[in-house]
Protein backbone atom coordinates (compact mmCIF):
# COMPACT_ATOMS: atom_id res chain seq x y z
CA UNK A 1 0.00 0.00 0.00
CA UNK A 2 1.04 3.60 -0.60
CA UNK A 3 1.14 4.65 3.06
CA UNK A 4 3.26 1.61 3.95
CA UNK A 5 5.74 2.52 1.22
CA UNK A 6 5.86 6.01 2.71
CA UNK A 7 6.80 4.60 6.12
CA UNK A 8 9.61 2.55 4.58
CA UNK A 9 11.00 5.62 2.81
CA UNK A 10 10.80 7.70 6.02
CA UNK A 11 12.70 4.97 7.91
CA UNK A 12 15.42 4.99 5.23
CA UNK A 13 15.60 8.76 5.55
CA UNK A 14 15.96 8.53 9.33
CA UNK A 15 18.84 6.01 9.46
CA UNK A 16 21.64 8.55 10.10
CA UNK A 17 19.59 10.28 12.79
CA UNK A 18 18.91 6.94 14.49
CA UNK A 19 22.65 6.27 14.32
CA UNK A 20 23.38 9.55 16.09
CA UNK A 21 20.55 9.07 18.58
CA UNK A 22 22.13 5.80 19.73
CA UNK A 23 25.54 7.43 19.85
CA UNK A 24 24.25 10.31 21.96
CA UNK A 25 22.41 7.95 24.29
CA UNK A 26 25.09 5.29 24.77
CA UNK A 27 28.29 6.68 23.26
CA UNK A 28 31.35 8.44 24.64
CA UNK A 29 31.04 11.99 25.95
CA UNK A 30 33.62 14.76 25.80
CA UNK A 31 34.85 15.48 29.35
CA UNK A 32 34.98 19.07 30.56
CA UNK A 33 38.42 20.61 31.00
CA UNK A 34 39.76 23.26 33.38
CA UNK A 35 40.13 26.77 31.99
CA UNK A 36 43.74 27.79 31.40
CA UNK A 37 45.17 30.17 33.98
CA UNK A 38 47.68 31.63 31.52
CA UNK A 39 45.88 31.66 28.14
CA UNK A 40 47.70 32.50 24.90
CA UNK A 41 47.15 35.65 22.82
CA UNK A 42 44.35 35.38 20.25
CA UNK A 43 43.12 37.33 17.24
CA UNK A 44 39.33 37.59 16.92
CA UNK A 45 38.15 38.22 13.34
CA UNK A 46 34.65 39.56 12.63
CA UNK A 47 33.32 39.76 9.09
CA UNK A 48 30.48 42.29 8.92
CA UNK A 49 28.14 43.61 6.26
CA UNK A 50 25.51 46.24 7.12
CA UNK A 51 25.51 45.50 10.85
CA UNK A 52 25.13 49.11 12.05
CA UNK A 53 22.14 48.13 14.20
CA UNK A 54 24.16 45.75 16.34
CA UNK A 55 27.90 46.22 15.84
CA UNK A 56 28.42 48.48 18.89
CA UNK A 57 26.63 46.00 21.16
CA UNK A 58 28.72 43.19 19.65
CA UNK A 59 31.98 44.99 20.44
CA UNK A 60 30.80 45.71 23.97
CA UNK A 61 30.09 41.99 24.32
CA UNK A 62 33.66 41.10 23.32
CA UNK A 63 34.94 43.72 25.78
CA UNK A 64 33.01 41.95 28.56
CA UNK A 65 34.98 38.71 28.12
CA UNK A 66 36.92 37.53 31.16
CA UNK A 67 39.82 36.58 28.89
CA UNK A 68 42.80 38.90 29.55
CA UNK A 69 42.25 41.91 27.32
CA UNK A 70 45.97 42.42 26.76
CA UNK A 71 45.93 39.06 24.97
CA UNK A 72 43.05 39.88 22.63
CA UNK A 73 43.33 41.51 19.22
CA UNK A 74 40.07 42.21 17.35
CA UNK A 75 40.01 42.62 13.58
CA UNK A 76 36.78 43.81 11.97
CA UNK A 77 36.48 43.28 8.22
CA UNK A 78 33.87 45.68 6.85
CA UNK A 79 32.72 44.02 3.63
CA UNK A 80 31.62 47.13 1.74
CA UNK A 81 28.78 48.00 4.10
CA UNK A 82 26.41 50.64 2.77
CA UNK A 83 25.52 51.80 6.29
CA UNK A 84 27.64 53.14 9.18
CA UNK A 85 29.01 49.77 10.33
CA UNK A 86 32.66 50.85 10.09
CA UNK A 87 32.37 54.23 11.82
CA UNK A 88 30.10 52.90 14.57
CA UNK A 89 32.53 50.04 15.16
CA UNK A 90 35.47 52.44 15.44
CA UNK A 91 33.58 54.54 17.98
CA UNK A 92 32.64 51.44 19.99
CA UNK A 93 36.21 50.14 19.98
CA UNK A 94 37.37 53.54 21.19
CA UNK A 95 35.27 53.10 24.33
CA UNK A 96 37.07 49.84 25.23
CA UNK A 97 40.60 48.83 26.13
CA UNK A 98 40.75 46.31 23.28
CA UNK A 99 43.48 46.30 20.66
CA UNK A 100 41.73 46.49 17.30
CA UNK A 101 42.03 47.02 13.57
CA UNK A 102 39.36 47.73 10.96
CA UNK A 103 39.88 46.45 7.42
CA UNK A 104 37.59 47.83 4.73
CA UNK A 105 37.12 45.80 1.58
CA UNK A 106 37.01 47.71 -1.71
CA UNK A 107 34.65 45.07 -3.17
CA UNK A 108 32.24 42.57 -1.64
CA UNK A 109 34.28 39.47 -0.80
CA UNK A 110 31.96 37.42 1.39
CA UNK A 111 32.82 35.66 4.63
CA UNK A 112 35.50 33.20 3.50
CA UNK A 113 37.58 35.69 1.53
CA UNK A 114 37.15 38.40 4.17
CA UNK A 115 38.44 36.03 6.83
CA UNK A 116 41.42 35.07 4.69
CA UNK A 117 42.27 38.70 4.07
CA UNK A 118 42.44 39.28 7.83
CA UNK A 119 44.17 35.98 8.61
CA UNK A 120 47.04 36.90 6.25
CA UNK A 121 47.83 39.89 8.48
CA UNK A 122 47.72 38.07 11.84
CA UNK A 123 50.84 37.22 13.82
CA UNK A 124 49.18 35.38 16.71
CA UNK A 125 49.13 31.59 16.46
CA UNK A 126 45.47 31.28 17.48
CA UNK A 127 42.69 32.80 15.39
CA UNK A 128 39.00 33.04 16.31
CA UNK A 129 36.47 33.73 13.55
CA UNK A 130 33.02 34.94 14.56
CA UNK A 131 29.87 36.63 13.30
CA UNK A 132 28.68 40.17 13.98
CA UNK A 133 25.25 39.08 15.27
CA UNK A 134 26.20 36.59 17.98
CA UNK A 135 27.10 37.06 21.63
CA UNK A 136 29.68 35.29 23.79
CA UNK A 137 29.13 34.48 27.44
CA UNK A 138 31.95 35.96 29.58
CA UNK A 139 33.84 32.65 29.92
CA UNK A 140 33.23 31.30 26.39
CA UNK A 141 36.55 32.35 24.89
CA UNK A 142 38.55 30.96 27.80
CA UNK A 143 36.74 27.62 27.65
CA UNK A 144 37.11 27.30 23.87
CA UNK A 145 40.81 28.19 23.81
CA UNK A 146 41.45 25.80 26.69
CA UNK A 147 39.84 23.01 24.64
CA UNK A 148 41.87 23.93 21.56
CA UNK A 149 45.11 23.86 23.56
CA UNK A 150 44.26 20.72 25.55
CA UNK A 151 45.52 18.31 22.89
CA UNK A 152 48.27 18.80 20.31
CA UNK A 153 46.13 16.82 17.85
CA UNK A 154 43.35 19.45 17.91
CA UNK A 155 43.73 22.09 15.20
CA UNK A 156 40.23 23.64 15.35
CA UNK A 157 37.37 23.91 17.82
CA UNK A 158 33.98 25.62 17.90
CA UNK A 159 31.50 26.73 20.53
CA UNK A 160 27.93 25.57 21.13
CA UNK A 161 25.35 27.82 19.46
CA UNK A 162 21.99 28.63 21.05
CA UNK A 163 19.13 31.05 20.24
CA UNK A 164 19.51 34.43 21.91
CA UNK A 165 15.86 35.40 22.30
CA UNK A 166 13.42 32.70 23.44
CA UNK A 167 10.47 34.96 22.56
CA UNK A 168 11.35 34.94 18.87
CA UNK A 169 8.80 33.09 16.72
CA UNK A 170 11.52 30.82 15.32
CA UNK A 171 13.30 30.12 18.62
CA UNK A 172 11.33 27.03 19.68
CA UNK A 173 12.15 25.06 16.53
CA UNK A 174 15.76 26.24 16.63
CA UNK A 175 16.27 25.40 20.31
CA UNK A 176 15.23 21.77 19.83
CA UNK A 177 17.31 21.42 16.67
CA UNK A 178 20.38 23.06 18.23
CA UNK A 179 20.23 20.83 21.30
CA UNK A 180 20.29 17.64 19.22
CA UNK A 181 22.85 19.08 16.77
CA UNK A 182 25.24 19.98 19.57
CA UNK A 183 25.03 16.51 21.10
CA UNK A 184 25.70 14.94 17.70
CA UNK A 185 28.83 17.02 17.25
CA UNK A 186 29.93 16.37 20.83
CA UNK A 187 29.77 12.60 20.28
CA UNK A 188 31.74 12.87 17.03
CA UNK A 189 34.34 15.02 18.81
CA UNK A 190 34.68 12.55 21.68
CA UNK A 191 35.48 9.77 19.22
CA UNK A 192 37.50 11.71 16.62
CA UNK A 193 36.37 14.87 14.82
CA UNK A 194 33.37 16.77 13.52
CA UNK A 195 33.34 19.00 10.46
CA UNK A 196 29.96 20.58 11.23
CA UNK A 197 31.34 23.42 13.31
CA UNK A 198 29.37 26.53 14.26
CA UNK A 199 30.60 29.55 12.32
CA UNK A 200 29.40 31.74 15.18
CA UNK A 201 32.70 30.99 16.93
CA UNK A 202 35.54 28.89 15.54
CA UNK A 203 39.06 28.88 17.01
CA UNK A 204 41.98 27.35 15.13
CA UNK A 205 45.74 27.21 15.13
CA UNK A 206 47.09 29.24 12.26
CA UNK A 207 50.22 27.09 11.96
CA UNK A 208 47.98 24.08 11.22
CA UNK A 209 45.19 25.77 9.22
CA UNK A 210 46.70 28.52 7.08
CA UNK A 211 43.62 29.56 5.13
CA UNK A 212 39.93 28.84 4.54
CA UNK A 213 38.73 27.43 1.23
CA UNK A 214 37.14 30.34 -0.63
CA UNK A 215 35.52 29.00 -3.79
CA UNK A 216 32.66 27.05 -2.22
CA UNK A 217 31.38 25.79 1.08
CA UNK A 218 30.88 27.29 4.54
CA UNK A 219 33.84 28.87 6.33
CA UNK A 220 33.30 26.77 9.48
CA UNK A 221 33.11 23.41 7.68
CA UNK A 222 36.03 24.34 5.43
CA UNK A 223 38.15 25.18 8.48
CA UNK A 224 37.37 21.78 10.00
CA UNK A 225 38.04 19.94 6.74
CA UNK A 226 41.43 21.66 6.45
CA UNK A 227 42.34 20.49 9.94
CA UNK A 228 41.17 16.92 9.31
CA UNK A 229 42.86 16.75 5.90
CA UNK A 230 46.14 17.74 7.57
CA UNK A 231 45.85 14.85 10.01
CA UNK A 232 44.48 16.75 13.00
CA UNK A 233 41.18 16.90 14.87
CA UNK A 234 38.34 19.44 14.72
CA UNK A 235 36.13 19.36 17.80
CA UNK A 236 32.93 20.80 19.25
CA UNK A 237 33.16 22.31 22.73
CA UNK A 238 29.65 22.02 24.13
CA UNK A 239 30.51 23.90 27.34
CA UNK A 240 31.48 27.09 25.49
CA UNK A 241 28.23 28.90 24.73
CA UNK A 242 27.44 31.47 22.05
CA UNK A 243 24.01 33.04 21.58
CA UNK A 244 22.74 33.92 18.13
CA UNK A 245 20.18 36.62 17.39
CA UNK A 246 17.64 34.87 15.19
CA UNK A 247 15.84 36.45 12.25
CA UNK A 248 12.54 37.91 13.36
CA UNK A 249 10.31 35.82 11.12
CA UNK A 250 10.25 32.48 9.31
CA UNK A 251 10.71 33.88 5.76
CA UNK A 252 13.92 35.66 6.77
CA UNK A 253 15.17 32.64 8.67
CA UNK A 254 14.31 30.46 5.68
CA UNK A 255 16.65 32.50 3.47
CA UNK A 256 19.38 32.39 6.09
CA UNK A 257 19.06 28.67 6.74
CA UNK A 258 18.85 27.86 3.04
CA UNK A 259 22.13 29.70 2.45
CA UNK A 260 23.77 27.91 5.37
CA UNK A 261 22.45 24.51 4.28
CA UNK A 262 23.59 25.05 0.71
CA UNK A 263 27.12 26.00 1.77
CA UNK A 264 27.35 23.11 4.24
CA UNK A 265 26.27 20.66 1.53
CA UNK A 266 28.82 22.16 -0.87
CA UNK A 267 31.61 21.67 1.66
CA UNK A 268 30.37 18.13 2.33
CA UNK A 269 30.47 17.14 -1.33
CA UNK A 270 33.81 18.85 -1.99
CA UNK A 271 35.78 16.56 0.33
CA UNK A 272 34.60 13.08 -0.63
CA UNK A 273 38.13 11.66 -0.75
CA UNK A 274 38.19 11.91 3.06
CA UNK A 275 35.79 8.95 3.09
CA UNK A 276 38.89 6.78 2.65
CA UNK A 277 40.63 8.01 5.80
CA UNK A 278 41.52 5.18 8.16
CA UNK A 279 40.02 6.84 11.22
CA UNK A 280 36.55 6.94 12.84
CA UNK A 281 35.80 10.28 11.19
CA UNK A 282 35.20 8.47 7.88
CA UNK A 283 32.10 6.71 9.29
CA UNK A 284 30.70 9.95 10.69
CA UNK A 285 31.38 11.65 7.37
CA UNK A 286 29.48 8.94 5.47
CA UNK A 287 26.50 9.39 7.78
CA UNK A 288 26.60 13.17 7.32
CA UNK A 289 26.61 12.77 3.53
CA UNK A 290 23.49 10.60 3.81
CA UNK A 291 21.96 13.09 6.25
CA UNK A 292 22.49 16.16 4.07
CA UNK A 293 21.91 14.79 0.59
CA UNK A 294 19.59 11.76 0.75
CA UNK A 295 17.56 12.26 3.93
CA UNK A 296 15.80 15.53 2.91
CA UNK A 297 14.64 14.08 -0.40
CA UNK A 298 13.60 10.73 1.09
CA UNK A 299 11.83 12.30 4.08
CA UNK A 300 9.75 14.69 1.99
CA UNK A 301 8.95 11.96 -0.53
CA UNK A 302 8.05 9.49 2.23
CA UNK A 303 5.84 12.00 4.04
CA UNK A 304 3.93 12.78 0.83
CA UNK A 305 3.47 9.07 0.10
CA UNK A 306 2.33 8.34 3.65
CA UNK A 307 -0.20 11.17 3.81
CA UNK A 308 -1.50 10.49 0.30
CA UNK A 309 -1.88 6.80 1.13
CA UNK A 310 -3.77 7.54 4.34
CA UNK A 311 -6.04 9.97 2.48
CA UNK A 312 -6.90 7.27 -0.06
CA UNK A 313 -7.86 4.67 2.56
CA UNK A 314 -9.18 6.65 5.53
CA UNK A 315 -10.06 10.34 5.28
CA UNK A 316 -10.93 10.76 9.02
CA UNK A 317 -7.49 9.44 10.03
CA UNK A 318 -5.90 11.74 7.44
CA UNK A 319 -7.77 14.69 9.00
CA UNK A 320 -6.61 13.72 12.51
CA UNK A 321 -2.99 13.44 11.35
CA UNK A 322 -3.25 16.81 9.64
CA UNK A 323 -4.65 18.42 12.80
CA UNK A 324 -1.89 16.81 14.87
CA UNK A 325 0.71 18.17 12.46
CA UNK A 326 -0.72 21.68 12.66
CA UNK A 327 -0.71 21.44 16.46
CA UNK A 328 2.97 20.44 16.50
CA UNK A 329 3.97 23.27 14.17
CA UNK A 330 1.84 26.13 15.47
CA UNK A 331 0.97 25.34 19.10
CA UNK A 332 3.51 22.99 20.70
CA UNK A 333 6.56 24.08 18.75
CA UNK A 334 9.23 22.76 21.09
CA UNK A 335 9.19 19.17 19.83
CA UNK A 336 11.58 17.01 17.84
CA UNK A 337 9.16 16.15 15.02
CA UNK A 338 8.54 19.72 13.90
CA UNK A 339 12.20 20.71 14.40
CA UNK A 340 13.32 17.70 12.35
CA UNK A 341 10.78 18.39 9.59
CA UNK A 342 11.69 22.06 9.27
CA UNK A 343 15.37 21.17 9.16
CA UNK A 344 14.70 18.77 6.28
CA UNK A 345 12.92 21.56 4.41
CA UNK A 346 15.93 23.83 4.89
CA UNK A 347 18.29 21.11 3.66
CA UNK A 348 16.06 20.35 0.67
CA UNK A 349 16.02 24.04 -0.22
CA UNK A 350 19.80 24.06 0.11
CA UNK A 351 20.02 21.16 -2.34
CA UNK A 352 17.83 23.02 -4.81
CA UNK A 353 20.13 26.05 -4.56
CA UNK A 354 23.38 24.21 -5.23
CA UNK A 355 25.32 26.02 -7.92
CA UNK A 356 23.97 29.45 -7.04
CA UNK A 357 26.43 32.09 -5.85
CA UNK A 358 26.10 32.70 -2.09
CA UNK A 359 29.65 33.83 -1.36
CA UNK A 360 28.22 37.17 -0.27
CA UNK A 361 25.31 37.58 2.09
CA UNK A 362 22.66 39.91 3.44
CA UNK A 363 22.40 40.90 7.08
CA UNK A 364 19.73 39.04 9.01
CA UNK A 365 20.21 40.88 12.29
CA UNK A 366 17.14 42.32 14.00
CA UNK A 367 16.10 45.71 12.77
Amino acid sequence: MVWQAGIVVIILASIPYLFYFLGIRFGKKTPSIPVMKNPPPVSIVISAYNEARIIAERIENIASLRYPHDRIEVILVDDCSSDDTGSLAAAAFGRTDLSYRIIRNDNRLGTNRSYNRAIATIENTIVVTTDADVFFTPDTLGILISRLCSDDRIAAACADLRPHDSRNSTADFESVYRNFYGQMCDWESAIDSTYTLNGAMVAFRKDLVQRIEESRGADDANTAFAAIRNGYRAVYEIHAVVYEILPEDLPTQFRQKTRRAKRLIEATLANLNLLFLKRPFALFYAMRIWMYTFTPVLYIMGTILFMAGIFLVNIPVFALLLIAGLFLFFVWKRNLVSAFTINQIYLFSGLLNLGKNTLTWESTSKK
